[in-house]
C-alpha cells in the first residue's frame, strides 16, 4: 500500500464519479437536476467541457481506519488507480463549474437556454405531463359494462 494511501484514510474510496452527457435541452437539464435532489450528489464540469456526476458513497470494503479489507482481491479499477492523481496528493481538482443543488443547476440551465426558451420548454413539459395524467384519470373513471344476468 502506498504511504499516501496510509495517511489519507481512503478519500478515493468514499465516492464514485463517472462522466455523463452534457445537457443541451430543458429535458436533459431536468434529468441532471433530478440527480442533485439526492443526498451526497454533485455535478461538475471540467475545463474541457466534460460533465461528471459524483456520488458520495463510502466503499463497503473500507475498515474504520480507511484501509481496504479487500486489498488483495480489490477490483481492477482500484488496482489501476494512480495515487499520484489522488485527492490527497493532487489537492483539489480544478473544475470550470460545480453544481451542488438543484437551484444552482436550474439557474445555469436558464442562462444556457435563455430565460424565455427555458420558461417555454418548462411550460410545454408540464402541460404535456398534465394532459397525459388527465387521459389516465379519464380512462380509469369510465364505468365498466356490467355483464347481463341470465334472466334479463
Amino acid at each position: 500500500m502506498e504511504k499516501a494511501c496510509q495517511r489519507c484514510g481512503g478519500r478515493c474510496c468514499r465516492y464514485f464519479c463517472f462522466q455523463i452527457d452534457a445537457p443541451e435541452s430543458f429535458r436533459q437539464f431536468e434529468d441532471v437536476r433530478w440527480f442533485l435532489f439526492h443526498k451526497g450528489t454533485t455535478i461538475h464540469v471540467e475545463d474541457n467541457g466534460d460533465w461528471y456526476i459524483s456520488i458520495a458513497n463510502r466503499c463497503t470494503a473500507l475498515d474504520a481506519d480507511g484501509r481496504c479489507r479487500a486489498y488483495d482481491d480489490r477490483p481492477l479499477i482500484c488496482r489501476k488507480y494512480d495515487p499520484a492523481d489522488c485527492d490527497f496528493s493532487a489537492g483539489n481538482y480544478g473544475y470550470a463549474m460545480t453544481f451542488r443543488t438543484p437551484a444552482e443547476l436550474e439557474a445555469h440551465a436558464r442562462e444556457v437556454l435563455g430565460p424565455k426558451r427555458y420558461e417555454k420548454a418548462k411550460a410545454q413539459a408540464h402541460a404535456k405531463i398534465a394532459r397525459k395524467q388527465a387521459r389516465r384519470r379519464r380512462r380509469t373513471k369510465r364505468p365498466r359494462a356490467r355483464p347481463r344476468s341470465a334472466g334479463s
